[in-house]
Formats: structure tokens, sequence, C-alpha cells
């Protein structure tokens, strides 16, 4: 077992893509490109460590699909640490 860490994924969150020159098209882009590249790392017995930021914007306020992100990620064990950006409902994830 490994453990992985990241931060700041800022899933759903259109803006980060300008604001921290994130080389995406679109948030639907970015949200695709993440969670592939989580996928080639972090093997089925690893830990999964997000600290903080792990969505934003209008997206991240439905339950549907924040959880629905949240589901497709990699690894045994999933942890999410909060962060400033995460919202009551994120912080209500598994």
């Amino acid at each position: 077992m490994t453990h992985w860490y990241t931060a700041d994924t800022h899933f759903g969150h259109e803006s980060i893509i300008p604001n921290a020159r994130r080389p995406f098209r679109d948030v639907d882009q970015m949200t695709a490109v993440l969670i592939e590249r989580l996928w080639e790392r972090v093997g089925p017995e690893d830990d999964l460590w997000i600290i903080g930021d792990f969505a934003l914007g209008p997206k991240a306020k439905d339950e549907d699909w924040l959880f629905g992100i949240f589901a497709q990620l990699p690894g045994a064990r999933r942890h999410l640490l909060v962060g400033n950006h995460d919202s009551d409902l994120t912080q209500r994830l598994p």
C-alpha cells in the first residue's frame, strides 16, 4: 500500500483554469484529465489523500455531481482534508 497526496483539485471550478494557468480548454476536460492521471498512479490498495479545495463552483453545489466525482477517484481508501474553498456539501463526502 502506498499513500498518495494531492491538493487543490478544484473540480468544477472554471476560473481556476486561467487563474492558475492550467492547460485545459474547459472544466470538463480538466475533470477528466485529473481523474485519469490519478488512476495512472493510485493503485487499488493505495490510500489517496486530498489536502483541501476538492471542488468549487456551481457544479460543486450539485450533490449528485459532487458525490459522483468523489466516487470516481481511485484507491482503497480516500481521505479528504477540508480546505478553505470546500463547502458544507463537500464536507459530507464519505
